[in-house]
């Protein structure tokens, strides 16, 4: 071979090494400046679960999903409600991370290794179980019951579907399923008495109950299925920018509830706080140079948005019609599964 021709191989093997590394991701990699130039953050929504993501009479997305989705907006933007919130249906939300119609996914989706393939799940930030709600004057207590009875369920490969294949077949019953493109059409539809039941993720059918029903006593809620339902925020693959402030955007939710700062104290806290508190909350000239973020975003994060304990409470527990317990949700250290990751 002529060297002539070997160093014009050598520099094609060189320019397709460095289109490989550096080209293919560039373009997903500028999400974040996208979202800095756009003036907002597109996130993608439910078409209305309570106290998980639902517009109220004006319009404004409250629940513990929005919530998440607004943290990403002070982090980068320093305002949580430069956030814009895109309603999709199960069928939907993917393909609308990977055409770029939103930036963001927090919207009850599961993390699973088929789905994690398609787009990247970043965090897990809620723990759950499938429910299946029920009238009591069915007298309905046990899924044993409900062979030959309708379920409503949301269709477009919803995980709740295998839930009620588990119980089908772990109790020998045969169940008429009652397809909708959406959730709240399956709602709709089981309180307006066209089916025996109506399956979701347990969170979503205590908020159904508390805000839907006419008269939430008279539901009941019965598990179903085995599996725990791990739902998080995900984006797009390929683009690493996005995935450092959607992890540590929430591990800043974690950290500032393990280490007892909310958006009350927080201001004491970056006074009176150890050296990493008050590196974290931006005292340390440079912190949010790594991330592409100004470096007081995690204290915006917080004052704004409070802590993960804050967001849960005011959306989904003690301080919401649902009164929900934290259970798998909590902190490690209170027998739950959330943990922060060390900053140094």
């Amino acid at each position: 071979m002529k060297l002539g021709t070997f160093k014009s191989m050598a520099v094609a093997s060189i320019a397709v090494a460095a289109t490989a590394l550096l080209g293919a991701p560039a373009e997903a990699q500028t999400v974040v400046n996208k979202i800095k130039e756009r003036g907002y953050v597109s996130c993608g929504a439910s078409q209305g679960v309570p106290g998980l993501s639902r517009p109220d009479e004006k319009g404004y997305y409250r629940g513990f999903d929005s919530d998440i989705c607004r943290a990403f907006a002070v982090a980068i933007l320093g305002d949580k409600d430069k956030i814009r919130f895109v309603p999709l249906n199960a069928g939907q939300r993917f393909s609308a991370l990977q055409t770029g119609e939103i930036d963001i996914l927090s919207r009850t989706s599961t993390l699973t290794y088929t789905r994690d393939m398609v787009v990247r799940f970043v965090w897990l930030t809620l723990y759950d179980v499938d429910g299946l709600l029920v009238r009591k004057a069915d007298n309905i207590t046990d899924p044993k019951q409900l062979d030959g009875r309708t379920v409503c369920l949301q269709g477009g490969g919803s995980l709740t579907e295998t839930a009620i294949q588990e119980t089908e077949e772990e109790h020998n019953i045969s169940m008429q399923k009652v397809y909708f493109d959406s959730t709240i059409q399956a709602r709709d539809a089981f309180f307006g008495g066209r089916c025996d039941s109506y399956v979701t993720d347990g969170t979503a059918a205590a908020g159904q109950r508390a805000s839907v029903a006419k008269n939430p006593d008279d539901y009941a809620i019965i598990r179903v299925g085995h599996t725990v339902e791990p739902n998080g925020v995900a984006i797009a693959r390929g683009d690493d920018q996005l995935f450092d402030v959607v992890r540590w955007t929430v591990n800043a939710l974690l950290w500032a509830e393990a280490n007892g700062i909310d958006s009350k104290n927080i201001d004491e806290k970056l006074k009176t706080g150890s050296d990493e508190v008050k590196r974290v909350l931006g005292e340390e000239p440079g912190f949010g140079k790594p991330i592409g973020l100004d470096d007081k975003w995690v204290y915006n994060v917080v004052k704004q948005m409070g802590n993960y304990a804050e967001i849960w409470d005011s959306n989904l527990g003690t301080n919401s019609p649902l009164k929900v317990e934290r259970g798998m949700n909590a902190l490690a250290k209170d027998g739950g599964l959330n943990y922060p990751l060390p900053w140094n």
